[in-house]
């Protein structure tokens, strides 16, 4: 036998994977442990996370001794909803995203738990009771959940994928009008409504649009916005992450020509209604 951890072995020559490193070390916390953090929120499929690098369990047991690639996190008693990912024990998503503000960057626990909305894995409430009674004070996890439930209130439409995200991060930092995201127009929905210019704006990733069916629905889609007298941009993956500020320029370019567009039909329409209207009688009793 080969000792992979203490009092853990396993047979000479079995092929050596992630998972297998995840369950050693899970075996090693016993039956009070399981798999968080990073580990955890690669197991649940979070955005950005994969099982690449140090495995992270929380256990009640002492660390010492461990080896450099296994991260041990200590806690006091045993973890409430342990869910099993196949044979492993793993925090659930809501412990999970608590936990992982305090090992990971602010922005890929925010893209994480708009990730777990969209897949309906956690809710806003469920979170705001998890950082109530679960978080701790002067905890970096809790606190970075809490700022980012703090701006997602209540009707919140989370990203269906990390272009979105990438996206609205750019809009949010350009001098671009206020606009609404996921929105619905009739029976559709699209990602950034200027409303007053009547401007629609789509971002096409090649995991959501990269097939014949998305195809053929994006197209049903800009169809059913021009019936409504809207306008629609559409960007790709390499427009956002490669030319942020070309795209930035496109959308404010046509929204200043929709803008005056619409002034100039407006005024046009004001001219015919002034046309149509019978003349005033200014004087005419004067020429008899």
């Amino acid at each position: 036998m080969e000792r992979i951890l203490p009092g853990v072995y396993r047979l000479p020559g079995a092929t050596v994977s992630c998972h297998q490193g995840v369950m050693a070390a899970c075996l090693w916390a016993g039956p009070e442990g399981a798999a968080s953090h990073n580990t955890a929120a690669a197991l649940l499929s979070l955005r950005g996370f994969s099982c690449d690098g140090p495995v992270h369990i929380s256990a009640a047991k002492n660390p010492q001794g461990l080896p450099t690639w296994v991260k041990a996190h200590r806690i006091s008693g045993g973890l409430r909803g342990v869910v099993l990912v196949g044979p492993i024990p793993t925090t659930p998503t809501w412990r999970t995203l608590v936990d992982l503000g305090s090992v990971a960057q602010v922005a890929d626990v925010e893209r994480a738990l708009d990730h777990a909305l969209h897949r309906r894995l956690v809710s806003l409430p469920q979170l705001s009771w998890a950082v109530e009674s679960n978080g701790r004070a002067r905890h970096r996890g809790t606190a970075v959940l809490a700022r980012a439930l703090a701006v997602r209130a209540p009707g919140y439409e989370p990203t269906e994928s990390e272009l979105e995200a990438i996206f609205y991060r750019l809009v949010d930092g350009s001098d671009l009008p206020p606009a609404k995201r996921q929105v619905g127009v009739g029976d559709r929905r699209c990602d950034l409504l200027f409303e007053a210019a009547g401007l629609v704006v789509e971002v096409d990733g090649w995991e959501t649009h990269g097939t014949r069916e998305a195809f053929e629905d994006d197209r049903a889609r800009d169809r059913a916005m021009v019936a409504k007298g809207l306008r629609v941009l559409r960007f790709t993956w390499n427009d956002v992450a490669r030319n942020p500020a070309v795209v930035i320029d496109q959308i404010r370019d046509s929204l200043n020509k929709t803008c005056a567009t619409r002034r100039f039909l407006r005024n046009l329409g004001r001219r015919r209604e002034g046309a149509g209207r019978p003349m005033r009688d200014t004087g005419a009793r004067d020429l008899l």
